[in-house]
């Protein structure tokens, strides 16, 4: 089963792309650290300090603001950027997840949500979760 999640960020896809990409801003809305700035092939560890947690992820993808796609574990996620200069549609699709695992599908689900709620705040208003501003 896939899970899709959508938002409207109001800032222009390059803005959006460099969040991800970049290890200075990303910790202002989602993971405390990355080891680098994201490239196709790269292995990039994310860490969430607070929780004493990582995660490896894998650039399988990239089209430079338009698109991302990596795998965690065993699910592969792709993230696109549809947009202009003043607003984007962030859409994050986690695909692989077991259909009777409802547990997992729901806290995806709520992640996904969480995550790009804090990228619209961070990104329109300069709220940030941790680091540096865009």
């Amino acid at each position: 089963m896939d899970i899709v999640t959508k938002m409207q960020v109001n800032v222009s896809s390059d803005q959006v792309f460099e969040a991800f990409v970049n290890p200075d801003y990303i910790g202002g809305f989602w993971f405390s650290s990355s080891s680098e700035r994201w490239e196709e092939g790269k292995t990039i560890t994310l860490r969430y300090e607070e929780y004493h947690a990582e995660i490896d992820i894998l650039i399988e993808d990239m089209v430079e603001n338009e698109m991302i796609q990596f795998k965690w574990g065993d699910n592969h996620v792709t993230i696109q950027f549809d947009g202009d200069d003043n607003h984007t549609i962030v859409t994050t699709t986690e695909k692989d997840i077991e259909e009777n695992d409802v547990a997992r599908l729901l806290g995806q689900k709520e992640g996904w949500v969480y995550m790009l709620s804090c990228l619209k705040s961070y990104l329109e208003y300069g709220n940030k979760i941790r680091g540096a501003l865009l």
